[in-house]
């Protein structure tokens, strides 16, 4: 369908946004379309224009020339003409400049680059190392008044009693799991019997609390993060600061002792759901529950599960403590708030991973 033709438009004194708004209505734009060969448009009535009036001369000119046809603006003021051609000439030097437009920066040079990752890793270090010496100071007050134990029960029962259907299910799978698979290669030896010894020492020393502070570290670190963070965007802890609270104290140490208290109790419910895994596997095996229990009795010493308790507070601690950190560090957007849960939940698994590496050397080296 042919588009109706268009009346070249009749100019105002005063060419400013509203009028510009108007003649675009009216069928300005479609005209310079229309235009083709030399065109002159009629200016004399024009005594004001804004930027926007400037930047619809430009365009209608613009438009007409690219239709094959050239506009001259006849009778315009010279002070118009002069700014017409200065924002002519700005736009030819933004086309011509990639940067303007937003292009790539140049290229940081390799070794600046690695400065500069240096510096921003040791103030991250140095601002980590502080914030774990304020936590250490901050637990000076955990028997003082001061202390909420109410927002401590309320991140308890967050992280610890509503995380235990969870951590008992992993559990018994992992028991499960870990049964059957080493049933098979014992069996080739006829040493299916020790397979509860083996599940009870795997469980109880590591397995068991490695699942679940893992799983605390996905679920509670994360929450943690998550709630700090949009605090912080919120400015909920700027009010905190403005008032004289120190976000640490206030916010951070209920949480963390919670955390803390709620791993070593989620540990033991996850190592109870998974010893009661293997023994399903040893009653599918033929095996008699009291044969299975003497097993676990022969294999296992109440030193193991002291040993994995004093771990579990251990995790807890670093858990949250990592949690909170990357809450309260987190910028003042949405994207910095998911940026810190996925960080709480990275440095967590990777911290729980170095520290029970360590643990383990130094407990092999003790004789545990």
């Amino acid at each position: 369908m042919a588009r109706p033709l268009a009346t070249c438009p009749t100019l105002p004194a005063a060419l400013t946004q509203d009028a510009v708004a108007t003649l675009c209505r009216e069928g300005a734009l479609l005209w310079a379309e229309q235009a083709a060969g030399a065109q002159t448009l009629d200016c004399a009535a024009v005594t004001v224009a804004d930027g926007a009036g400037v930047a619809f001369l430009w365009v209608l000119q613009q438009r007409v020339r690219a239709h094959g046809g050239e506009l001259t603006l006849v009778k315009l003021l010279p002070e118009l003409s002069a700014r017409l051609e200065g924002y002519a000439q700005a736009q030819t030097q933004a086309a011509a400049s990639p940067e303007v437009l937003g292009a790539q920066p140049p290229r940081e040079h390799p070794i600046a680059a690695l400065g500069r990752r240096a510096c921003e890793g040791a103030a991250a270090w140095g601002a980590s190392v502080a914030y774990l010496g304020e936590v250490i100071c901050a637990l000076g007050s955990l028997f003082s008044r001061r202390f909420r134990w109410g927002d401590c029960r309320l991140a308890f029962q967050r992280c610890g009693a509503e995380a235990v259907p969870v951590s008992s299910l992993i559990g018994f799978l992992l028991g499960l799991i870990l049964a059957f698979q080493s049933a098979i290669p014992l069996k080739m030896f006829g040493g299916e019997g020790f397979v509860g010894g083996l599940v009870g020492i795997a469980l109880v020393r590591e397995l068991g609390l490695i699942i679940t502070a893992i799983l605390m570290a996905g679920r509670t670190g994360s929450a943690f993060a998550a709630e700090l963070g949009t605090m912080k965007v919120n400015e909920e802890i700027d009010a905190l600061e403005t008032m004289g609270l120190k976000p640490v104290h206030f916010l951070a140490l209920p949480r963390i002792v919670a955390g803390t208290l709620a791993l070593p109790f989620l540990s033991l419910f996850a190592t109870a759901a998974g010893l009661l895994g293997g023994w399903v596997v040893m009653a599918v095996l033929g095996f008699p529950p009291q044969y299975y229990l003497d097993q676990l009795q022969a294999f296992v010493a109440l030193g193991d599960l002291l040993g994995s308790l004093a771990k579990a507070f251990l995790f807890g601690f670093m858990v949250s403590a990592v949690g909170c950190w990357q809450g309260l560090r987190a910028g003042r957007d949405a994207g910095a708030v998911g940026t810190a849960t996925t960080a709480a939940v990275v440095t967590g698994i990777v911290l729980l991973a170095l520290l029970e590496g360590l643990l383990s050397g130094v407990f092999y080296a003790m004789g545990w």
